[in-house]
């Protein structure tokens, strides 16, 4: 007969073969315990080799397993789980047990068998949770905080648990519910958190590359305000506090904007059954006073134009110092392609070759749909066709924020530093070659 000892992990206890094998000391908690330990039954030794050979192929492979995270983690939340069940069945049987008497836990008797009451406060299963709440805060252990608040919010606010008809009553009971539903959120990874369903929302929306990372920018401002919280979570009062926080650094019609992506994950999230009510409604927003006029990009007189022209030649028309050949050329056709064509100016620099021919540039992939246009080629930029072939703005493809940053800068030094007389105006920007160009297609 072979010896035990050529067997891994068979042990003979006294004429009685058991399986035992220390558990590796890194899933120790994820476990919850230190050694497998399992009987073999009165079995012959060729058995219990044979019981012991596949129990260890188990082990290995579960081994092998939880050494992925990710795994790992949903197992040591089970076995944290079982470990909390007999307290949470405790709490259920005394949440029903003061259904129809409050004072029922403390209640008892004295050593002579005599009933008493040990206390007068009414057993009040929300206040009771909160405190919990409270205590659990102190865990060093996300994964143990994380069935602790889940325990909590199943025997505290489940079916079992009438729901307090007395309004004040009502709002505590909310308000616990959430701060549980919160912390949930922020260690589980809720599907239903505002960068979730924001980022769904712009998905269905179809929302442009462009414009999603100015919504994110929003969206992140609402999280930075108040937290990646359920949406459930997001009231009207806290949508209130953000815009009032916003009023006081922003002007109307940026506050507006910031908005605009809230108002489109809102709407997705009532449809999609995420919310029951969109809030949005009940929160107005600031009234912007500035007129139209005031708001809008100042459009460049002829005579101004015509010395900028005449400027870019004499500046960009040659090499320029500490700049090179491939970044001068791009600014001043980035200039000259958004004065002949009204375009936006991160729409002249995110054109590809395959958007501009001898006839045309196609403009897609810009700020909204309806702005996806083509524009026939002006005579005045019919070299830009060459240039955007040999290269055209890979030059600004490392500025990774804003490709339009170097074109902006140059310009203002263009028209404010280079220029004599300068043209110094807030609203006569990079961006008016826009309005200059609508202007002079209306006349």
């Amino acid at each position: 007969m072979a010896s035990s000892r050529t067997v891994p992990h068979l042990k003979n206890n006294n004429g009685s073969w058991t399986y035992r094998r220390r558990v590796p000391e890194r899933h120790h908690d994820t476990l919850g315990f230190k050694v497998w330990n399992k009987p073999c039954g009165k079995v012959s030794y060729p058995e219990a080799v044979a019981k012991v050979l596949k129990w260890t192929n188990e082990h290995d492979d579960l081994i092998a397993r939880l050494d992925r995270p990710e795994v790992a983690a949903q197992v040591r939340e089970v076995t944290e789980t079982d470990k909390v069940a007999f307290i949470a069945q405790n709490m259920m049987d005394a949440i029903e047990l003061t259904k129809n008497d409050p004072l029922a836990l403390s209640r008892g008797h004295d050593q002579d068998g005599n009933p008493v009451l040990f206390g007068d406060e009414p057993f009040i299963p929300w206040e009771f949770a909160k405190e919990m709440i409270t205590d659990v805060d102190k865990n060093s252990d996300p994964v143990r905080r994380l069935v602790l608040y889940r325990m909590l919010k199943d025997t505290h606010f489940g079916p079992h648990v009438d729901v307090p008809t007395d309004l004040d009553q009502r709002d505590q009971y909310d308000l616990v519910k959430r701060m549980l539903e919160r912390r949930i959120a922020e260690l589980d990874g809720d599907p239903n958190k505002i960068s979730v369903v924001s980022e769904k929302s712009f998905d269905f929306a179809r929302i442009k590359t462009q414009v999603r990372k100015k919504y994110r920018r929003s969206i992140q401002q609402l999280i930075d305000h108040a937290g990646d919280i359920p949406l459930p979570h997001l009231t009207g009062t806290k949508l209130r506090e953000f815009r009032e926080a916003k009023t006081g650094s922003m002007k109307a019609s940026s506050v507006q904007s910031v908005f605009t992506p809230i108002r489109t994950m809102m709407k997705f999230a009532v449809e999609n059954e995420i919310i029951e009510n969109n809030p949005m409604p009940n929160v107005s927003m600031p009234r912007e006073t500035r007129s139209v006029n005031s708001i809008k990009w100042k459009p460049f007189s002829p005579e101004e134009a015509q010395r900028i022209f005449e400027a870019m030649d004499r500046l960009w028309g040659k090499p320029v110092r500490n700049m090179s050949e491939q970044r001068r050329k791009a600014i001043w056709w980035a200039v000259r392609v958004q004065a002949f064509t009204a375009m936006r100016p991160k729409e002249v620099v995110d054109l590809k070759p395959q958007n501009v021919n001898e006839r045309w540039i196609k403009v897609e992939d810009s700020k909204t749909k309806e702005s996806d246009r083509t524009i026939p080629l002006h005579p005045e930029i019919a070299g830009f066709v060459e240039f955007l072939h040999s290269g055209g703005f890979e030059t600004f493809d490392t500025q990774e924020k804003d490709k339009v940053q170097t074109v902006r800068h140059n310009f203002q030094r263009l028209v404010q530093d280079f220029m004599d007389p300068p043209i110094i105006h807030p609203k006569k920007v990079l961006y008016s070659w826009r309005s200059t160009f609508s202007n002079v297609d209306c006349h």
